[in-house]
């Protein structure tokens, strides 16, 4: 029989057990809520993940999970898993190795045996045994879920963006720009392209050294027997030059690829993490042009310019070969180089200046382009289509223009450059002839010499003929540089505080805000406060600021003087990605993802059931519309759905969004007067009385109906300063004034 003492030790490990093993099932129960199928049929991968993050990272949310997952909701697989650690910031190293040879400090890591399913590798007991969490079971042990023994492990390890050599705080102390910091990242495939290179070039060189050997002692001697071991050397040379220039050419093309992959991606994340301050100042064409800014350096190094600049280098052992078989006759491709340099050094100069103009001109059209689309009806409307048109043949021929004028200096270049190289022959035959004659050297070796001076020549034409490409690819780097130079929330974050909860209490002071430099303030002086669970009612004309109010609250901008606070803090203080997740928001005009409607709806609450999305629905008056499509709530909608919603619809969903966020703020934009007029405004007011308490809401609107729930009212006013006052006093003092507003 077992001692007391025993099955009390016993009792400890499986409460032990039950207690690592309780948060990843809640982490399950958690994730199979939000909609996610595969997590309701527990999938190996998918409880692996759960343990991982569990273990790695005790307090991650179901909102962080969620975000990292892939798109589809198919069940996952060991690519799935590793993209997903890979979104919440680890990096994985994989090892073939046996357990007893895993070092603790590493744990916890993934098991894949070479045989059976994935498993968790929590710990080691002080016994020196590991601690195992098997997916199927769902039960921590110290027995492998599998027999096998070895495997592969995967072990992650956080990743800290500062250490990366992309990072400002890197680049920084290497004083590196950040696209020659991430060229640094290649060394080896450059040092592998490199070697490739300078091989071929010695190989090269056999086949001058072939037909001159060739004229000098199989034609001139007339000895045929040399030419049979003659041409099996050139042809074993031949193939030597085939199979390097093919590990080139691959090296090259992931190159490339790699780049265009790693540098399109961060260009787009870099772009979305921008403040909506930096964003808004730059046009939609703007935004286009820096994310197709990378498609002329991707040419660049999967195309034949980056080959000639590689071939640059090594044109010395060209040289070094004309110097040893044909002395000075060397001096002929050295002074036409020189030519070569000065005609680049001069049409570089003069390219530089129009390819910049020509890049304005071209980005004027393009958003003078779009612009003409976004106000289509307005243009007609007005009138307009003839100045229209006749701005748009002024701006087309100024970027004709210039495009011509950078044409032509590139077409002056290439037949320049084209001359330099029939010149370079003529002298070399001309030179050469009066060697051959003066018996300073043979026939066989000015035919050789004419093959090197080509060799030497030839980067030197193709990088001459290219001139505009290589300037608009450094320009390409340059804005690329600037771009990623620019700080994002994320970054400025790190600095930031952030509030755990937030409970609602807002302060304005003295607060003045002006979307542009050049603009009219939209107001200016504005002070009011709230305390947590007031209701606040916004109202003023058309363009008086109301939209502009919550925008502030949301850190979408900041003022221009004064100083917004939230439970005590100043917004600009605050992290402001975080706190637009801690905010319920209805905006004037709604924007949904492409998924569908259930999806559109839990990205404010993920953790929302079916019945909760639907009494939201309700209350915002649209379950019924809802259910009637073709789908219902797994209806998809979003810019490029065939289902589209009317404006009303979209409004009402997106009031059933902020129903359904459990934000202690919640701001709402002003709603068309028709559907305040019915059943869905009713029941708004009715949640709006509930919430007073419980909620900070702010409410922009003209309605006395609506305003007479509020605590406060603050009122925009026309080249006026803002009135901030309480509702007893605006009905019964500033009524009378009402007129400029209702």
């Amino acid at each position: 029989m077992s001692s007391p003492a025993a099955n009390a030790a016993q009792d400890d490990k499986a409460f032990e057990r039950f207690v690592d093993s309780q948060p990843i099932l809640n982490m399950l129960a958690l994730l199979s809520r939000t909609g996610r199928s595969h997590f309701e049929e527990e999938g190996a991968w998918e409880v692996c993940l759960c343990a991982m993050v569990m273990k790695l990272e005790p307090q991650c949310t179901v909102q962080r999970i969620l975000e990292a997952l892939p798109y589809h909701n198919d069940k996952m697989d060991a690519e799935d898993f590793l993209n997903t650690m890979a979104h919440l910031g680890y990096f994985c190293r994989k090892a073939e190795s046996a357990l007893e040879y895993i070092d603790e400090r590493l744990l916890p890591a993934v098991f894949i045996p070479d045989y059976g399913h994935p498993s968790i590798i929590i710990g080691r007991e002080a016994d020196g045994r590991h601690r195992f969490y098997d997916p199927i079971s769902k039960l921590v042990s110290n027995v492998a879920p599998s027999t096998e023994n070895s495997g592969h492990i995967w072990f992650f390890q956080k990743y800290d963006e500062q250490k990366s050599s992309l990072s400002k705080f890197m680049r920084k102390g290497s004083g590196y720009s950040w696209f020659y910091a991430l060229l640094r990242r290649f060394n080896g495939t450059f040092a592998q392209v490199m070697t490739a290179g300078f091989i071929l070039n010695i190989i090269a060189l056999i086949t001058p050294l072939f037909i001159m050997l060739v004229y000098d002692r199989v034609i001139a001697a007339g000895s045929m027997e040399t030419l049979p071991m003659l041409a099996v050397g050139a042809f074993i040379a031949i193939g030597f030059e085939w199979k390097l220039r093919g590990i080139r050419s691959r090296g090259l093309s992931w190159l490339a690829g790699r780049l265009d992959n790693i540098v399109g991606n961060r260009i787009l994340a870099h772009l979305i993490g921008l403040s909506p301050d930096t964003i808004e100042k730059a046009s939609v064409s703007a935004q286009i042009a820096r994310i197709k800014t990378f498609e002329s350096v991707r040419d660049f190094f999967s195309g034949s310019v980056f080959l000639s600049v590689l071939e640059a280098p090594f044109v010395f052992i060209a040289i070094g070969a004309v110097m040893m078989i044909a002395g000075p006759l060397v001096y002929v491709p050295l002074s036409v180089s020189v030519a070569y340099i000065a005609l680049f050094i001069y049409i570089r100069q003069k390219v530089k200046v129009y390819i910049r103009l020509a890049a304005k001109n071209s980005s004027a059209r393009q958003q003078f382009t779009i612009e003409t689309f976004e106000k289509l009806h307005g243009i007609r409307g007005q009138g307009l289509t003839g100045k229209w048109q006749q701005k748009f043949r002024h701006l087309s021929g100024q970027e004709m223009m210039s495009h011509f004028v950078l044409g032509w200096y590139g077409i002056l270049a290439e037949t320049c450059a084209h001359t330099l190289t029939v010149l370079a022959a003529v002298m070399t035959v001309g030179f050469g002839v009066h060697l051959v004659w003066a018996g300073a050297m043979s026939a066989g070796a000015l035919v050789a010499s004419m093959i090197l001076v080509w060799r030497i020549l030839t980067p030197f034409y193709a990088i001459c003929t290219m001139i505009p490409r290589l300037e608009q690819l450094r320009n390409s780097i340059h804005q690329v540089n600037q771009l990623m130079d620019i700080e994002t929330e994320a970054e400025a974050a790190r600095s930031f505080s952030r509030l755990p909860r937030l409970s609602g209490a807002l302060s304005f002071q003295n607060v003045s805000f002006k979307y542009q430099p050049d603009q009219d303030v939209i107001f200016s002086n504005l002070t009011f406060e709230a305390k947590a669970g007031d209701l606040v009612a916004i109202t003023g004309g058309n363009g008086s600021g109301k939209a502009t109010i919550l925008k502030l609250l949301k850190s979408l901008h900041q003022p221009e003087t004064g100083t917004i606070r939230l439970d005590g803090f100043d917004i600009r203080q605050l992290d402001a990605p975080h706190l637009r997740r801690q905010i319920a928001y209805v905006p004037k005009t709604p924007h949904f993802f492409h998924g569908s409607i259930l999806e559109n709806l839990r990205f404010s609450n993920p953790l929302a059931s079916r019945e909760d999305i639907e009494k939201a629905l309700d209350l915002a008056n649209i379950l019924e519309a809802v259910q009637e499509l073709p789908k219902g709530l797994d209806t998809v909608i979003g810019y490029h759905s065939d289902i589209k919603l009317t404006s009303n619809m979209q409004a009402c969903l997106s009031l059933a969004r902020a129903y359904l966020h459990p934000a202690a703020l919640l701001l709402i934009d002003e709603l068309p007067n028709k559907l305040l007029s019915g059943r869905t405004g009713q029941n708004l007011k009715d949640y709006l009385a509930r919430a007073k308490g419980k909620r900070t809401i702010l409410f922009c609107t003209y309605r006395e109906d609506f305003m007479k729930l509020a605590d406060t009212i603050v009122w925009l006013k026309e080249q006026e300063k803002p009135l901030c006052v309480t509702r007893a006093d605006f009905f019964d003092n500033i009524k009378t004034q009402l007129k400029v507003v209702s």
